[in-house]
């Protein structure tokens, strides 16, 4: 499973951020990987199922007339991640997910709205004063994202942000605003298969795939692997 946080500026400032859509930051071996980005794109809301939680996703209008850019930074979790949620077993991840959910709707005042910090002050560990204007219609709130969000993530974000900087001339600026989070963008549970057929380990002609399944997190990803499956599914009946 993963954590999202969006980066959006208008695209009236100097700096568009489609501009690093194919970097990927590795610090020790964990992720931190722009996705989705959006050079004319929107944060929007997204389906809960409770409304003490917020959840934001990101997408571009048919239109193409959005006056913002945004991209998702993706931060992987693994479960070594989840240790405080062991006792959950298999349904770990998703405790994790219903926590921290809850965790953003307490930090944007139990309402709607999404916490928001802007970039700079995510990485000088201080509290946004004022925040920009941004695409997230229900509004955003100034919350200390650096103080609430787990080390995990928050240091692999920052390592990631500062390296995304350091090759990105004016990536780093006070004008980007980090909105958050998307706990969505892969399932916390995933269905086992086998590495080679890609058949359900016990279900024969299962073939378990896509996001849904555990296996992808995001369109290309998704269609890669419903791919790979579908080529296994015409190995397994001869074709």
């Amino acid at each position: 499973m993963a954590i999202i946080l969006f980066v959006e500026v208008s695209i009236t400032e100097t700096v568009i951020l489609g501009a690093f859509a194919t970097y990927t930051f590795v610090p020790s071996g964990l992720t931190a990987t722009p996705r989705r980005v959006g050079p004319i794109g929107t944060v929007s809301v997204t389906v809960f199922e409770s409304p003490e939680e917020v959840v934001v996703n990101g997408m571009s209008p048919s239109t193409r007339n959005s006056p913002y850019a945004n991209s998702g930074i993706v931060v992987e979790i693994r479960p070594e991640d989840l240790k405080d949620y062991a006792r959950f077993g298999v349904t770990a991840g998703l405790e994790f997910q219903k926590d921290f959910e809850r965790l953003n709707w307490e930090q944007a005042g139990r309402t709607q709205s999404a916490p928001a910090q802007r970039l700079t002050d995510f990485l000088n560990c201080k509290t946004s004063s004022t925040l920009p204007a941004v695409s997230y219609f229900p509004g955003v709130i100034s919350s200390p994202l650096h103080e609430w969000i787990p080390p995990s993530i928050g240091n692999r974000l920052k390592a990631g942000f500062g390296f995304f900087g350091s090759v990105m001339r004016g990536f780093l600026t006070e004008e980007a605003v980090i909105t958050g989070v998307e706990s969505r963008t892969s399932s916390p549970v995933r269905i086992p298969r086998d590495p080679l057929t890609l058949q359900h380990i016990v279900i024969s002609g299962l073939f378990p795939c896509g996001e849904g399944s555990g296996y992808a997190g995001g369109i290309v990803s998704s269609a890669v692997d419903g791919m790979n499956s579908a080529e296994a599914v015409a190995s397994d009946i001869g074709l």
